[in-house]
């Protein structure tokens, strides 16, 4: 158990709402090892947020945060909900005699379509991250900088390690008091679709426990940079293993609240993720904005070619030995790979996946009325961007790329009923071809053209890709 003592704080009216002191962004380093610890409330300096309230004079821990930019907390939606239920208060915990608290002023969780693939045909819904602003409940004792971490829009890698950091109560002595944890895992599944109705935005599932009061706490990469927040756990094992599932950050970049502090900080007290201040305001690696549409195009970090030769040659493989360009490489290794199980996913679609994978088309209300039985290809990928690639404790390197294939044609198939009431309909449409009756079904073939974002393992040693994930996908009809 770390040393935990306790917090005495003078409440006093701020004299001003002026930012009176220096503001530093950094990216914390941590160890490598699974599982989860307790460590000092103040390991971080002020960075990391615990949000609670005062019930019969103990401290009720709701959910945690982490601070992104002056008066700008990054959390859980349903953290912040839970915030304006119990009138919570943020705190903050410099040192080991120094608290900041801080209050709640407005916050947006943002109800979103995203379009993460050409073509797509984006969805309404909600998603479990959100911005809160805040200011100084009372005027701080310490005189220590402000600090901040930055944020990465990405999806973390299948087999990447992260950190989370966040706030539970505990007993101490049979006291209830305050105790910050640290917890480490693999990603193990990438959502970017949503995982069912609890958890509708993008998240990932990580082998990692978060314990109860974590909610909202931030989920940092190997580089320091924030990923998520902590939406839930399922701790029903003895392993430390969660699994744990975190919500990712895009549907928050658009995002504004009102934040009055500090004062003259924000343009028109507006702050948020994406909201321009000269040397301040968030800083985040990718961005987002509005389409004509109304969906949200998200650009995510993209890894510099040096980068990437770096993590491969860490890896043992010397693309330049090999007198290739980075990208020549990525198609020599990856070309015959990705169309292959590109191909081979289209028939293992369930009926819901594939009509969600068309695109806005006039034959797209036909096309739903079948499904994919099999596939002819025709001319291989293109436009293949490898957007990162990450080194894996295992010795592989991870890979998350987009890409298309040319084109190809889709088997289609229809019970013979079905077809028998939508006749008229499927013989109007002239992008079906090749009709064949077998027995109770009937076969058209249909050109289409695939986009693809996935995530693969890619072993440098055999030089053999595998385990390809497909993130999300379009089908362009």
């Amino acid at each position: 158990m770390k040393e935990r003592g306790s917090y005495q704080t003078k409440l006093e009216i701020p004299s001003n709402s002026v930012l009176e002191r220096n503001c530093r962004w950094g990216r914390p380093v941590f160890s490598p090892v699974d599982g989860i610890e307790e460590d000092l409330l103040w390991r971080f300096k002020g960075l990391n947020v615990a949000i609670g309230f005062v019930n019969e004079e103990n401290h009720r821990i709701i959910g945690s945060g982490v601070m992104v930019a002056p008066g700008l907390c990054l959390t859980a939606s349903h953290v912040i909900e839970e915030t304006l239920r119990k009138q919570a208060l943020l705190h903050t915990f410099v040192d080991d005699k120094n608290m900041r608290i801080w209050s709640p002023e407005d916050f947006h969780a943002q109800r979103f379509s995203a379009r993460l693939l050409p073509f797509q045909r984006p969805e309404m819904k909600y998603s479990d991250v959100g911005v809160l602003s805040c200011s100084p409940f009372s005027s701080f004792s310490d005189c220590e900088d402000y600090l901040f971490a930055p944020l990465r829009i990405d999806v973390p890698k299948i087999g990447e390690r992260l950190w989370t950091t966040g706030y539970r109560e505990t007993l101490n002595d049979g006291v209830p008091t305050v105790a910050f944890f640290i917890s480490s895992g693999l990603v193990t599944e990438q959502y970017l679709e949503g995982r069912g109705s609890h958890l509708q935005g993008p998240c990932i599932e990580v082998a990692m426990e978060a314990l109860g009061g974590m909610s909202g706490g931030a989920v940092f990469n190997e580089d320091g940079y924030i990923v998520g927040v902590i939406s839930s756990c399922l701790g029903d094992q003895n392993d430390n293993k969660g699994p744990t599932y975190v919500t990712l950050l895009w549907p928050s970049l658009l995002s504004t609240v009102h934040s009055p502090w500090p004062d003259q900080y924000w343009p028109n007290q507006v702050g948020g993720l994406q909201v321009s201040v000269e040397n301040g305001g968030a800083r985040v690696s990718g961005s987002a904005r509005w389409s004509d549409e109304g969906s949200m195009l998200v650009t995510f970090y993209k890894q510099s070619e040096k980068a990437m030769t770096s993590v491969l040659q860490k890896s043992g493989v010397d693309v330049l030995a090999y007198g290739f360009e980075i990208s020549d490489f990525f198609y020599e290794y990856f070309e015959e790979f990705l169309e292959e199980k590109g191909q081979e996913y289209l028939p293992m679609m369930d009926n819901e996946l594939f009509r969600k994978s068309l695109s806005e088309s006039p034959v797209t209300e036909v096309i739903k009325l079948f499904r994919c039985v099999d596939t002819i290809g025709l001319e291989g990928i293109e436009d293949l961007e490898v957007q990162s690639i990450s080194g894996l404790e295992n010795g592989c390197i991870s890979v998350n790329a987009t890409f298309n294939i040319r084109g190809l044609f889709m088997v289609l198939e229809v019970s013979s009923l079905e077809y028998q009431c939508h006749e008229e309909k499927i013989n109007k449409n002239e992008a079906l071809h090749n009709r064949q009756i077998y027995g109770e079904v009937v076969r058209y073939e249909h050109y289409v053209r695939p986009y693809y974002r996935v995530n693969f393992a890619f072993d440098t040693k055999q030089e053999h890709p595998s385990n390809l994930k497909i993130q999300t996908i379009t089908l362009r009809v």
